[in-house]
């Protein structure tokens, strides 16, 4: 199982035992309808099961579950899909589900510890996101982390009003 620790969480590969009604009820949540394509497409808890075992075991696929270290409580996810080491690019989406930790620079800090673990093992240069354009603090906080507005041919454009980024590392 890949694990690995930031300084304030552990990162750890996604099992179905972490696959709560707390983390159901993240995806109901107003800010990750409105921002998070999966939210939408995921009402039932076995739903969630089957979208989290279906992503188990993949070489192309890094799912994290993001825990505090203090209580080992389960806050948020970091997914790379695709993680492509043959062009040296990862697809990376993020969900911060507990709302307490929102703002307080989690992403900031599983991306860069991630993205370093993805350098070092999968080959991994470039992260790639789509982020919601109404989605202000999220692209903030993704150019905090070094990425910039730019197309790609690696992420259709689902609807209007996505920005892509990118990170080269």
């Amino acid at each position: 199982m890949i694990e690995f620790d930031s300084k304030r969480f552990q990162l750890r590969e996604l099992t179905l035992n972490d696959v709560t009604e707390r983390y159901l009820e993240w995806l109901r949540d107003a800010d990750a309808i409105k921002y998070i394509a999966a939210a939408t497409k995921t009402n039932e808890l076995s739903d969630l099961k089957t979208y989290v075992k279906d992503r188990i075991g993949r070489n192309d696929v890094l799912f994290l579950g993001i825990f505090e270290k203090e209580k080992g409580t389960h806050i948020g996810n970091i997914k790379y899909e695709p993680v492509n080491s043959d062009l040296g690019y990862a697809i990376m989406g993020i969900l911060i589900g507990e709302p307490k930790w929102r703002e307080k620079g989690v992403g900031t800090e599983v991306l860069e510890t991630s993205a370093l673990w993805l350098k070092d093992n999968s080959n991994i240069n470039q992260i790639l996101l789509g982020v919601n354009e109404k989605n202000i603090a999220g692209i903030r906080s993704y150019e905090k982390a070094g990425f910039i507005v730019a197309d790609t041919p690696y992420i259709k454009k689902e609807a209007s009003g996505q920005v892509t980024m990118i990170w080269n590392m």
